[in-house]
């Protein structure tokens, strides 16, 4: 049997649904229709500075020349690569220093949502600094929405060789007679390291002192001359150190070894529980970016940071490739910024972000 005028309303229908997907097909396949642009924030006096900028002065280059690479650079090269090899349009690196990285991050938030401008930020960007100040302008969970991740960095307690421990339980002792007496280092307020110190004083109720230096590698000299007892070291810098004199590395502060320094346990496995912590970088794009321009970028950026050759020179700096899918690392960004949320508050010490 016939049904009369059913031809004619599957033609309806039909017509309907390619009226729907035809303009999401020509949209998906026309990105990127312009560069892409990377926004690269730095905090101008950190340690991720930009190998080549007009901000590093002779006696900075001096010393870079004998210290990891910048990280920040290494990996938006990285994907603007990524970008570059799937498309005529290509990508470019927008270098935005100050405000703690801040600045940079509010000029993604501000930008159209259209895929074509993304934020290379790290957990101090996304976790640390929308809870450490004020006014900086953007919203983590409103104004972004997760890329990709791309690497972990993990950070090992590190100590001075002169003090007579050789296990994070013997530091622990060593600390509790001495309350108030020990110092520790930190690439700066509110960064991971700074954090990391005061969960261990959290963790184990010793009574330490923070010092807040001008960058990771100005830390570590001041471990090295003994101005500082201890500090949690990003894995990059840490590596450069582990083999001197001058100081000792004791576990690392994540729940699992790493590769490039497999005989250091953890902290957990040394019997100090608590500290379990580790810097990362992923990308950001505004929110409400188009879901195909999300997934086009998603694809092409994982592929390169699975790329055998370039998961060696990454493990080699010290950073290890996330293979995480993305929505099991947005949740753990989510999870991260609610149980760091009570620490770093209590240890703000000014209102708003600085200018610079």
């Amino acid at each position: 049997m016939t049904v009369r005028g059913l031809p004619n309303i599957l033609t309806f229908a039909t017509c309907l649904l390619l009226l729907v997907i035809w303009p999401a097909a020509a949209d998906a396949a026309s990105f990127p229709r312009k560069p892409v642009r990377i926004v690269v924030p730095f905090p101008v006096s950190g340690p991720t500075d930009i190998r080549g900028t007009s901000r590093m002065t002779k006696t900075y280059k001096l010393i870079a020349e004998h210290a990891p690479p910048s990280i920040s650079d290494l990996l938006a090269r990285l994907v603007a690569r990524a970008i570059r090899a799937e498309t005529r349009h290509g990508a470019k690196l927008e270098r935005q220093p100050g405000g703690i990285t801040t600045r940079g991050a509010a000029t993604v938030a501000r930008a159209a949502a259209d895929g074509h401008t993304l934020l290379l930020a790290s957990n101090a960007t996304i976790v640390i600094n929308p809870q450490f100040l004020t006014g900086i302008g953007y919203d983590p969970v409103r104004d972004f929405v997760l890329v990709a991740p791309l690497v972990t960095m993990p950070f090992v307690l590190m100590v001075s060789s002169q003090l007579p421990v050789a296990t994070p339980r013997d530091l622990v002792v060593w600390l509790k007679v001495r309350p108030g007496e020990v110092n520790y280092g930190s690439s700066g307020g509110g960064t991971t390291g700074h954090l990391a110190g005061e969960f261990l004083r959290r963790a184990t109720g010793v009574d330490i002192v923070h010092v807040s230096y001008n960058g990771g590698l100005a830390a570590l000299n001041g471990l090295a001359v003994n101005h500082v007892s201890l500090m949690f070291a990003a894995l990059p810098l840490a590596l450069t150190y582990v083999t001197s004199e001058y100081v000792r590395p004791l576990a690392v502060a994540g729940s699992r070894r790493v590769a490039s320094l497999p005989d250091l346990p953890t902290l957990g496995e040394s019997g100090v529980d608590g500290v379990v912590l580790e810097g990362w970088y992923a990308i950001f794009a505004p929110a409400q970016s188009p879901g195909h321009a999300v997934a086009w970028l998603a694809e092409r950026i994982g592929a390169a940071i699975d790329d055998p050759a370039a998961q060696s020179r990454l493990l080699a700096l010290g950073l290890e490739p996330v293979t995480t899918q993305r929505g099991r690392f947005a949740t753990r960004i989510h999870s991260e910024s609610e149980r760091w949320a009570p620490l770093v508050r209590a240890n703000r010490p000014f209102a708003r972000a600085p200018e610079s």
